[in-house]
């Protein structure tokens, strides 16, 4: 039947011209059913050329055949066929004709099964009918004529949808002809497609392997790092213990061996004596055996020097006179004394030269003896610090060797166990015989401190890096560790420098000083001297010590904010209006200015320009810094004249038109320029 209907519509589609399309209805409707000849010669008696004609010329035709009930349950299922390829047809517009095809051969089986139930129910309605039909007649001719009118009008409503039905048959099929070659190159683009889709399909595989690898190395990982952690702190307290051994060991031996150095440089540059006076003990400097040489040898030539000038002076008194004896006597003897004179004359410019080379010596003498007088100190101040005996301060910090003490400080050279650095450990300690109020304004006054400086971080000043307590009486800070020397060791190694070293010692000095006006909260240092600036390993000068620093509030003027610490600082290196006593004096930056311009003048010519060999009580009896209204420079040694006006205007006694940090950066002699 599937097959019949496909050559049916094959036929149809390429002879349109040939029949009606009621013909071709009635022929398609009647291989349906079966009644293919009785079907056929009644549409061959229907007129062709209008549809309602048709349409009732089925109707016709249904009502003759409904005497028997295969036919009217045949029309029924015709029409029910018929709606239900419509519906398939109006749902399915996009699919080809090929599947339209196969939809009919489909529903034609099923109407050709649902044909022979129907006989066999017809058979069966057949005999009842037969029964009743006398009973019946009057009632049956109503309700058929009701019957045929529905029947009539299914059939014309399943003629119009098997005409739009048709037509979309014959519209696909020729697309589908024509569209060939375009369903060969989509059917090739699928296949493409296909391969693209394994081919991912493979890469994802892959990817999830790979994910899974990477998934159990992260865990690997884990669990290694795990372990490591876990080794490490197992290993921890073994590590610091062999660390803070090694580092023990290693400052012990520097420790003896600057022990070993002090005695024999005491045999050769002095030691400290004991004097008994009475009940009264005192100490008292002796010289070494290199200085007690150097003393002798220039008493010798002293003595030298003398005694060639006594002979010289006789020398003189002997002299003949002229008019006494003869003109060749005397002109011998003249000439003799006049290379009697020279010789004195070459010897007393020998003994000037040994003189001035003693003198050196013995000034190089002294230089060592000062820098063995404070080794000495430091080791006798590290010998009475109760934290000589190589303590762990904070779990952390290994005490090693004293840098040095102040007065209510020590400073020793730690090791950090936890960031492996060496580091500063300033320990302050409070007088156990102080009031309580005495200790808390000291307390004050340190933390104070660690907040300007815990703030600061600038590559030309000093890094604060902790602070912790001790005890009640002792607290810790942290600091940055440098190597080098301090500028106030290096002054007295060298008390002159080369203009070109103090220029950029001072430009670096400077650059903190900057960093310092730019913060959102000024710092005023106010106690810049050479023992506040230290060198690292590299030389690189670093500002430290902020004990006496100011913090400028924004509410204050331009002419700065009072000093509430007079008589705090370093007299030397403070300007005048710090030592006003009739009011409480205003400063501002200006006070480091003019402390630098000191430090300069006093890395030029070897000592400062403002009572260099005076105490400080001495500068305050006797206003020595207040008289200052005027820098004078020595002849020697020779210093540019850039130098000199840079001083000059550092040195500005006037606070009002001295200039300030920000300003005075912007000075030429502070400015590096490619030459």
């Amino acid at each position: 039947m599937a097959d019949d209907m496909v050559i049916h519509f094959a036929s149809n589609s390429s002879n349109q011209s040939d029949q009606s399309l009621p013909t071709k209805i009635a022929k398609l409707e009647a291989r349906m059913v079966g009644k293919t000849s009785s079907v056929t010669s009644q549409a061959n008696s229907w007129s062709a050329p209008a549809m309602f004609g048709a349409a009732e010329n089925v109707a016709e035709a249904a009502a003759i055949s409904s005497d028997s009930d295969d036919d009217d349950n045949g029309v029924e299922y015709l029409i029910q066929a018929n709606t239900q390829k419509r519906r398939k047809l109006e749902e399915d517009n996009s699919s080809t004709s090929f599947e339209h095809v196969e939809t009919a051969a489909d529903t034609g089986k099923k109407m050709a099964e649902n044909t022979e139930t129907s006989k066999v129910g017809s058979d069966v309605n057949r005999r009842k009918q037969s029964r009743s039909r006398g009973q019946t007649n009057s009632g049956r001719g109503r309700g058929s004529r009701v019957g045929d009118q529905t029947r009539l009008q299914a059939v014309s409503v399943s003629n119009g949808q098997f005409e739009n039905s048709y037509k979309k048959l014959q519209d696909n099929l020729p697309k589908e002809q024509h569209g060939h070659n375009g369903q060969t190159a989509l059917e090739e683009e699928i296949t493409s497609l296909r391969a693209k889709i394994l081919a991912l399909e493979e890469e994802l595989k892959k990817s999830h392997q790979e994910a899974t690898d990477y998934q159990y190395r992260c865990q690997q990982l884990e669990k290694e790092l795990k372990d490591l952690k876990e080794y490490e702190q197992q290993t921890k307290p073994k590590r610091t213990k062999i660390m803070s051994e090694l580092l023990i060991s290693v400052s012990k031996a520097e420790r003896q061996e600057a022990r070993m150095k002090v005695r024999q440089e005491s045999l050769r540059l002095g030691n400290v004596g004991v004097i008994r006076a009475g009940t009264i003990i005192s100490e008292a400097w002796e010289d070494g055996q290199a200085l007690k040489d150097l003393n002798a040898q220039l008493r010798n030539l002293l003595e030298t020097k003398e005694a060639i000038e006594r002979q010289r002076k006789l020398l003189k008194k002997r002299q003949p006179d002229k008019s006494d004896g003869g003109d060749v006597e005397g002109g011998l003897q003249e000439e003799d004394s006049f290379i009697q004179d020279e010789i004195y004359k070459s010897r007393l410019a020998s003994i000037k030269r040994e003189e001035d080379m003693i003198m050196r010596e013995r000034d190089r003498y002294e230089l060592e003896k000062g820098r063995l007088i404070r080794e000495m100190k430091r080791i006798r101040d590290e010998d009475g610090s109760r934290f000589n005996n190589f303590q762990i301060l904070n779990h952390r910090y290994a005490l090693l060797n004293l840098l040095g003490k102040g007065g209510f400080s020590e400073v020793y050279k730690a090791f950090d166990l936890i960031d492996h650095r060496y580091v500063a450990c300033k320990l302050h300690g409070l007088n156990a015989q102080w009031s309580e109020e005495k200790k808390q304004s000291y307390i004050r006054h340190a933390i104070r401190e660690y907040n300007i400086h815990k703030t600061l971080v600038h590559h030309h000043i000093v890094r604060l890096w902790d602070i912790f307590e001790i005890d009640h009486n002792t607290f810790c800070t942290i600091l940055e560790y440098c190597s080098g020397k301090d500028l106030d060791a290096v002054l007295k190694a060298t008390p002159v420098l080369p203009e070109r070293e103090a220029r950029i010692i001072i430009v670096q000095i400077f650059q903190g000083l900057i960093y310092l006006n730019k913060k959102s909260q000024r710092i005023i240092h106010y106690d810049l001297k050479p023992g506040n600036v230290l060198f690292d390993e590299l030389g690189v000068a670093k500002v430290t010590d902020f004990g006496l620093s100011k913090i400028v509030e924004d509410d204050v003027g331009s002419q700065g904010m009072e000093l509430t610490s007079q008589g705090a600082g370093t007299y030397w290196y403070l300007p005048p209006e710090c030592f006003e006593l009739s009011k409480t004096p205003l400063i501002s930056s200006r006070v480091d200015v003019w402390s630098a311009g000191i430090l300069l003048y006093q890395m030029l010519f070897g000592k400062r320009p403002f009572g260099h060999d005076q105490t400080q009580e001495r500068i305050l009896r006797e206003d020595t810094i207040i008289k200052a209204r005027k820098v004078e420079f020595p002849t020697r040694p020779t210093v540019s004249n850039e130098a000199k006006e840079f001083i000059r205007r550092c040195l500005t006694y006037n606070q009002a038109e001295r200039p300030d940090v920000l300003t005075i950066a912007q000075d030429p002699y502070l400015t590096y320029t490619k030459k």
